[in-house]
């Protein structure tokens, strides 16, 4: 049954795309056609003050709509990251490949006392965060979960492009919701007010409330994302660390997230905003690759300042974790 389920969810990936854009343009003509003109007038009569005011909404208005379509376009265009058995052909790209070979994950662990472990279901070595997703059928770089409004996994490669979105629409719904109230009331048609506006007024009614339903919606989600990411983990490795965290509580010990490295550097880290990009990076609608390989990564200093058998320990149970969940999902 789960597998029947996994592959119309695959299937079904292209239709909640169309869904998701049909919708978030929706609001987006709602917003040019009707709320922007409602709150923006332009007569011979306006002052020089208030058209450079209006013009310097109209482009921030546009530069948001367009950080929420290509955000939203890299979460769905780029991999997140996988594995496969052949060496991929040399192509001459200087960027750095999002898919690699079973070889180059073997070269990468060999720092370690343990040989990576081989995946159950796709036979290939599984390095550090990693997990096998059951509809995309293979492992994921730093696997945080599948999302069938992208048609992909949110993994390594695009786990950036993925809360930029969801941040710029969170922010855009609110200001949609703010501006759109007054127009929005009026195309209830409560009191019969006249309509000067090409747009459906149910077309701006359901627009509003799709706005209101968004932001709730894609807030909160967005919210769990950044809490996840100024303490260093994504959505799976949250369950396990929450039980780690109460087996160490209950032998006496500490238990310590060997990739947290503080809320601060943690932002730096997950946005790439450390050493080759500067901050205001964020802001910008440009492709921005994330710090390091996706395979191995750096562990906190807190972590190497345990005695050796521990450090151990939380790797195994790491280890151990990730076949647990691999597991899970597949029952």
């Amino acid at each position: 049954m789960a597998k029947i389920v996994d592959s119309a969810l695959d299937k079904a990936g292209p239709v909640f795309v169309g869904i998701a854009v049909i919708l978030i343009d929706m609001c987006v003509f709602a917003y040019y056609l009707v709320i922007f003109p409602y709150n923006h007038t332009w007569t011979d009569e306006t002052t020089l003050f208030s058209k450079l005011l209006t013009m310097a909404i109209f482009a921030f208005t546009l530069y948001m709509v367009y950080c929420i379509h290509f955000h939203y376009y890299m979460a769905i265009k780029t991999s997140p990251g996988s594995f496969i058995k052949d060496p991929p052909v040399q192509s001459g790209n200087v960027e750095q490949d999002e898919e690699v070979s079973a070889r180059e994950v073997m070269l990468d662990m060999e720092e370690y006392s343990s040989p990576p472990k081989i995946c159950k279901k796709c036979h290939l070595p599984k390095p550090e965060r990693a997990h096998h997703c059951s509809v995309c059928n293979k492992c994921i770089m730093r696997f945080d979960h599948h999302c069938p409004w992208i048609h992909n996994c949110v993994g390594h490669f695009n786990h950036r492009y993925f809360v930029l979105f969801m941040t710029y629409l969170s922010v855009s719904a609110g200001y949609f919701v703010f501006f759109g109230w007054r127009p929005f009331v009026i195309s209830l048609d409560v009191v019969g007010t006249e309509w000067p506006y090409y747009y459906p007024r149910p077309l701006v009614a359901f627009s509003m409330i799709l706005a209101i339903c968004m932001g709730l919606a894609i807030g909160g989600l967005c919210a769990w994302h950044y809490y996840l990411i100024i303490t260093a983990q994504t959505t799976v490795e949250y369950y396990n660390n929450d039980f780690d965290r109460r087996q160490c509580k209950r032998n006496g010990e500490v238990f310590i997230n060997m990739y947290d490295f503080g809320a601060k550097e943690n932002l730096r880290r997950f946005f790439n905003i450390c050493d080759r990009f500067p901050w205001y990076t964020i802001l910008k609608p440009v492709p921005i690759p994330p710090r390091g390989n996706g395979r191995t990564f750096e562990k906190s200093e807190a972590f190497y300042m345990l005695p050796r058998s521990r450090q151990r320990d939380h790797m195994e149970m790491h280890s151990e974790g990730q076949d647990i969940d691999d597991d899970i999902k597949d029952t």
